[in-house]
């Protein structure tokens, strides 16, 4: 599809789109959610948050958004205009590297409190990079705690970027 828009497409064609296909979406907010992100992790919950943005949910939602290095830590300004328009969002940062200047170091997980999970009456949305998926959901296990629901994806770096 790519090739062809860049290559062939006219003005005046008629293009058919799918998607998004998947099941990585922000489902009816009827009980305290925890957003997880990590890295480009976010742009997915930047779609949600607009979308609950517009909405009327009174449930408490908290994000925490980590990232390997302080350059990484991207779009908090936006972070903050939600939290800012969104009276039930709140969201901590956190930076993996140890010699990062930020205030929170290491992983979500070591970020995460027990109140943010509810007993498990909670909606866990996570999407970020394959060992930061295994490593919430062994924490998950390992606290006893099961989600009422939980939605993860996982992605891999581009094989350009490496």
């Amino acid at each position: 599809m790519l090739s062809y828009l860049a290559e062939r497409a006219k003005v005046g064609d008629i293009v058919s789109i799918a998607g998004p296909i998947g099941s990585f979406y922000l489902r009816d907010v009827t009980r305290p959610a925890l957003f997880l992100a990590g890295g480009t992790g976010l742009a997915p919950f930047l779609a949600m948050l607009e979308e609950l943005e517009s909405g009327a949910s009174n449930q408490p939602i908290h994000m925490i958004y980590g990232v390997t290095n302080d350059a990484d830590l991207v779009e908090v300004d936006k972070l903050e205009a939600f939290a800012a328009k969104i009276p039930s969002f709140s969201f901590t940062t956190v930076v993996a590297a140890a010699d990062s200047a930020h205030p929170r170091k290491g992983y979500v997980t070591h970020h995460l409190p027990d109140s943010a999970l509810n007993d498990g009456n909670v909606d866990v949305y996570l999407c970020g990079p394959p060992p930061m998926v295994d490593a919430v959901r062994a924490y998950l296990r390992d606290k006893g705690v099961v989600p009422t629901s939980f939605h993860y994806e996982k992605f891999s770096p581009s094989e350009a970027h490496k």
